[in-house]
């Protein structure tokens, strides 16, 4: 276990979802896809299994698979304590967890925010955007 969710590989584990959520196997297409996890076990598992590693924050025990139509507006809210330790963090200093494949994909490494209301203003637009958007 870990204080952050930390994964190995964002692409691979972008991949295990999409096998999850079509049933066609993303990592391994001449294999059935994965099963969907119940718990945390079975998907840390799964994710050794393909080589990817994930650490959970410290504490986190159970696991939530969330399917729904695309005729159904999800809203997934994260806990109040993982927006109140980061936004103590933040105001500490600490740089914002940006995911890594962006400066991969973007070719360099994004600008980091100026300053504290611009930092904070980027926590509370991934929230926002994390917890609306569903594949785009």
């Amino acid at each position: 276990m870990s204080t952050k969710l930390e994964i190995s590989d964002d692409i691979l584990w972008g991949k295990l979802v999409k096998s999850w959520a079509t049933g066609d196997n993303y990592i391994s297409p001449d294999r059935p896809a994965p099963k969907i996890p119940r718990s945390l076990e079975e998907l840390l598992a799964q994710a050794a299994d393909i080589g990817l590693t994930i650490s959970f924050p410290d504490g986190m025990v159970g696991l939530a698979v969330l399917e729904y139509s695309p005729e159904t507006a999800l809203v997934k809210l994260p806990p109040e304590g993982m927006i109140r330790a980061t936004e103590a963090e933040l105001k500490a200093g600490d740089k914002y967890p940006m995911p890594r494949f962006y400066d991969d994909f973007y070719g360099r490494p994004l600008p980091p925010p100026k300053n504290l209301k611009d930092v904070m203003d980027l926590h509370a637009a991934r929230i926002g955007d994390y917890s609306i958007r569903n594949c785009g």
